[in-house]
């Protein structure tokens, strides 16, 4: 078992159902970026939202006006997908009884997220989860697969990590990260966090081990048996 101070959280396909097409919204954004004849070389970003903000400061040195358009264009795509489905989402049976759990063991909780906190109310407000911090792309910057985004959602917690991120070293971590995707393992073992992978079949959890991941859960209530 692992004595941390803190769990940090994400949040879709980790806490809640929110099942955005990825895919989808890849591709709406290359159409936007294609309409505003954003040569390919300047998307280097593997996130959308980040893509967008290339294309957008490669295009203000030469408009700074249509830059603007396309960068809101573009964002309002990611956030109308995020909105949708935000709707709909729910958490799944154990998530509330589990985090309560923690609280009550002193552990803090906290959830980093590239959603935006109006997704994240949308959700909250039909289901109460508690947070002792939250960290939305309208907090912070850069946004994870960045240590600067679990930074600043550790401050929040009144934890700090060396600077210099030590490698993840099983017993002398101060907090885990669990996260759904191959990225969120990696930043938690640049962190020096446990790294959690929370898998929805065999092959995410395949790809979320070799990730790194130091522990695989198919239900974050079997964080329980690891974290005290």
């Amino acid at each position: 078992m692992f004595r941390v101070e803190a769990v940090l959280f994400d949040f879709d396909g980790t806490l809640v159902t929110l099942e955005i097409d990825f895919p989808l919204m890849r591709q709406r954004v290359n159409e936007i970026l294609a309409q505003f004849s954003i040569p390919p070389q300047v998307v280097t970003a593997p996130f959308s939202w980040e893509r967008i903000e290339q294309a957008a400061a490669w295009l203000a040195r030469s408009d700074p006006l249509k830059a603007k358009v396309l960068e809101r264009e573009g964002k309002a795509i990611i956030v109308g997908m995020e909105e949708e489905v935000a709707q709909i989402a729910v958490p799944p049976d154990d998530v509330l009884p589990t985090l309560l759990t923690l609280r009550a063991r002193g552990i803090k909780v906290g959830l980093v997220t590239r959603n935006s906190m109006r997704a994240v109310q949308t959700v909250l407000r039909r289901h109460p989860l508690p947070f002792d911090a939250i960290a939305t792309r309208d907090h912070v910057r850069p946004l994870k697969p960045h240590p600067a985004h679990l930074h600043f959602a550790l401050k929040l917690l009144g934890l700090t990590i060396d600077a210099h991120c030590m490698p993840f070293a099983s017993r002398q971590a101060k907090a885990a990260f669990v996260g759904d995707h191959p990225a969120d393992v990696q930043v938690a073992l640049r962190l020096g966090l446990v790294p959690v992978g929370k898998a929805q079949d065999d092959l995410t959890e395949n790809a979320l081990w070799r990730s790194g991941a130091f522990l695989v859960v198919r239900k974050v209530s079997e964080l329980l048996h690891w974290l005290m």
